[in-house]
């Protein structure tokens, strides 16, 4: 079975797993942190860009023009990317923490995610159970 298994369906079944991991941990009222989120949504967009290429690659031949081509939906894919990450940057109550902003605050063990914009910025703050999982119930809120 492992044969058959390439690097993108292995990526795509941990992306599953992690995702899996995530909600069972929030029937417990525990939820991964911005951290992990951030890497996990990162690797997933890179994972889903870069398969489609490979794809097109092995049943083309190779033509410089190509290059230019992957050039150009590289940096219109960051962007979409960058897009979709603000997105779920300003969404308030997700359950998937993806952020720019958070802050971890070591003394009261606890984790600050920023959200909104500029004008309108909302402060959850969460109890921080270790580095990497904090609770999904929200301690206090600060709208700015």
């Amino acid at each position: 079975m492992m044969k058959h298994l390439t690097v993108f369906r292995f990526i795509y079944l941990l992306c599953l797993v992690f995702v899996l991991l995530h909600f069972i941990l929030g029937l417990f009222g525990l939820a991964f942190t911005p951290v992990l989120w951030n890497f996990w949504f990162f690797g997933l967009c890179l994972t889903l860009f870069i398969h489609p290429w490979t794809i097109f690659y092995k049943s083309r031949i190779f033509q410089w023009h190509h290059l230019i081509f992957q050039a150009l939906s590289g940096f219109v894919a960051l962007i979409i990317w960058f897009m979709i990450f603000l997105f779920f940057s300003t969404v308030p109550d997700s359950s998937m923490p993806i952020n720019l902003d958070y802050y971890v605050i070591r003394e009261k063990n606890e984790i600050r995610i920023i959200r909104g914009f500029l004008l309108h910025e909302i402060h959850e703050y969460h109890d921080l159970v270790n580095p990497l999982i904090m609770k999904s119930k929200v301690k206090y809120v600060e709208k700015n």
